[in-house]
């Protein structure tokens, strides 16, 4: 009885070593994946947005630095987590397989 007991729990310890590992690659992925995304959406939104707040911007208005931090913000929250639900739903997928 012992003896199964400690195989078991080596088993389950090598399984969880394993998890640790493939989570930080994985973390590792989804982080730069989002960085890279984050640059590409934000090339064509600092190219049409910003110029229309330029004249604003150059006076140093509050209520334009609020509104282009929101803009960014709200980009940001959407595009972080539709990609966290994405990996998390692969994760979950895997754990099944």
């Amino acid at each position: 009885m012992g003896r199964k007991k400690k195989q078991c729990g080596e088993k389950e310890m090598e399984q969880i070593k394993n998890v640790s590992t493939d989570s930080r690659k994985k973390s590792l992925v989804e982080t730069s994946l989002d960085i890279f995304l984050g640059f590409l959406m934000f090339l064509p939104v600092n190219y049409f947005v910003l110029p229309l707040f330029a004249e604003p911007i150059a006076s140093h208005n509050i209520l334009t630095a609020i509104q282009i931090g929101v803009i960014f913000s709200t980009i940001s929250l959407i595009r972080k987590f539709t990609l966290r639900r994405w990996f998390e739903k692969m994760r979950t997928d895997q754990r099944f397989v």
